[in-house]
């Protein structure tokens, strides 16, 4: 006679596993645009291209260092919603950036950073 298994199968630990690294891979990489998309609409593919293009830009790496974070914020929508001010944080390891973004719909209907600025904190 043999006996019953009533232990959790191993299959199940590698699929719960794998579901986990399945999420984190989401959240890693494609939640930040995500949210983006959701909150801003159209200009953000623009302003994920920025923040991504920041992150390994020489002008930026040589003052702070290997980035290790990164953070967001809306500062200001216009009142036609034609204009948009946007800051992003930037975490490295000599130093801090922060970058600011002022963007403008073209009449075309187009976004585009019409300005840019970026400030320094060790």
């Amino acid at each position: 006679m043999q006996e019953k298994r009533r232990g959790f199968p191993n299959w199940g630990y590698v699929l719960i596993g794998a579901l986990a690294f399945a999420g984190f891979y989401f959240v890693k990489n494609m939640g930040q645009r995500t949210i983006l998309k959701a909150v801003l609409g159209d200009p953000a593919d623009l302003i994920n291209r920025a923040m991504s293009s920041a992150r390994i830009s020489p002008r930026i790496t040589s003052r702070t260092g290997k980035i290790t974070a990164k953070n967001f914020k809306l500062e200001k929508l216009g009142a036609k919603e034609d204009s948009l001010s946007f800051r992003f944080f930037l975490d490295g390891e000599q130093a801090d950036a922060t970058v600011r973004l002022w963007m403008a719909r073209r009449p075309s209907g187009d976004w585009e950073i019409i300005k840019s600025d970026t400030v320094f904190t060790e």
